[in-house]
């Protein structure tokens, strides 16, 4: 076995085609074909099922995949300390998720465990893009939320025909998010009638969206006064000059936002389920297992105002 031949393997699982990997390694597809077939007959298994519709990660293959990543990360290691002063040994870990500031709180603790340099994302994006990321292996982990009942099927099952496996991190019902001088913020409890005179954030999921990618939990909201926004630092600045709100997870990091924004409990029986999503097929990395245990800590220590 290769070092070559283990980013050759990498470039296939991350395209899902030899004509693509092929293409992005710039060498033929025979000789791709051929360094993969040499590699399968030397350990006796099959990494790749192939087809005219692309090829598909075995299970012995999503093992192979899962240690080839980590043998060329301590190869990397390894060259960078040995091949002059200005190279560096890197570490890549990437992230894509919906907006939540837990999420940022976490990523934050996860880099400050890194005793090595590294290349770290994290991409705050619209549900599809989430989805999109990982399963495309842009991103090694995507973080989103869902209605459990009725819609939470929908997204499950949608989740499995892409070939995501999700990771349940919590679950919660939905809570209006207020500036601290919102007329309403010293609520205990809400409902939408209540909000209906008030202008309701939403992020935009884009034209093909479908209602079960939304962000905002509750099933249904009928509002006179609606805003659609891109980021959470619109969200942010929204919430604090004006009498708008949105509705969320209930779970806020006050480190990131000083206490400006509260959180009220929506009248609802809704319940949501926050997961943690990655590629069914090449599971989870070493990086992704520490990067769920930082998103339980963090988000164990936050009061969702449920108590």
């Amino acid at each position: 076995m290769t070092i070559q031949q283990c980013k050759y393997i990498l470039a296939i699982a991350r395209s899902g085609s030899m004509n693509e990997a092929a293409k992005s390694l710039l060498v033929s597809q025979a000789s791709l074909s051929s360094a993969v077939r040499e590699l399968e007959d030397e350990f006796n298994i099959r990494i790749f099922d192939r087809s005219n519709k692309g090829v598909r990660i075995t299970k012995d293959g999503s093992e192979f995949i899962r240690y080839a990543r980590q043998l060329l990360a301590q190869y990397e290691v390894i060259t960078d300390r040995y091949q002059g002063e200005d190279k560096k040994s890197i570490r890549n870990f990437a992230v894509t998720s919906q907006h939540y500031d837990f999420v940022a709180e976490a990523f934050v603790v996860f880099m400050k465990k890194f005793r090595v340099d590294f290349n770290l994302s994290l991409k705050e994006a619209r549900t599809f893009e989430v989805i999109d990321d990982v399963t495309n292996l842009r991103s090694d982990v995507g973080i989103l939320a869902y209605l459990k009942a009725p819609t939470g099927g929908y997204m499950e099952r949608y989740l499995k025909r892409n070939g995501l496996d999700y990771h349940q991190l919590f679950e919660t019902s939905p809570h209006v998010f207020l500036g601290k001088h919102h007329p309403l913020a010293d609520r205990d409890q809400l409902t939408l009638e209540e909000l209906a005179e008030y202008p309701y954030i939403t992020y935009d999921q884009g034209e093909t969206g479908p209602i079960e990618f939304s962000e905002e939990l509750t099933e249904s909201n009928p509002t006179k006064k609606h805003i659609r926004i891109n980021d959470r630092a619109t969200l942010m600045n929204l919430l604090l000059s004006t009498d708008s709100y949105t509705i969320g997870t209930g779970v806020m990091t006050s480190d990131l936002n000083k206490g400006s924004v509260v959180s009220v409990k929506l009248a609802s029986g809704d319940v949501y389920s926050v997961v943690l999503i990655n590629r069914a097929d090449v599971g989870l990395s070493e990086d992704a297992e520490k990067f769920i245990r930082v998103l339980h800590e963090v988000t164990s220590k936050i009061s969702s105002h449920d108590d």
